[in-house]
C-alpha cells in the first residue's frame, strides 16, 4: 500500500531546519510514526520514541544527556 501524501510534512521540514529536536503529538493510529519514519530515512534524524522506557527513563533523569545522545 502506497503512503498518503501528508499536508503536515512541509510544516515539519521547516520546523526541523531550526530545531534539533521535534515533538509530533496526537491521537493514536493516525500515522505519526510512519510520517516521521518515512521522513527521515535518508537523514542524520533519529526516531525516539518515549514509549521505550530506558529513552523515557533517560529523559526523565537527565535530558540534557538524553538530548546529547
Amino acid at each position: 500500500m502506497a503512503d498518503l501524501e501528508r499536508t503536515l510534512v512541509p510544516t515539519i521540514e521547516k520546523t526541523a531546519k531550526g530545531f534539533r529536536v521535534l515533538l509530533l503529538n496526537g491521537q493514536r493510529q493516525v500515522g505519526k510514526t510512519t510520517l516521521l519514519k518515512n521522513m527521515i530515512k535518508d537523514s542524520k534524524r533519529k526516531y525516539i520514541s518515549l514509549d521505550d522506557t530506558e529513552a523515557k527513563t533517560l529523559a526523565q533523569n537527565d535530558p540534557e544527556l538524553f538530548l546529547q545522545q
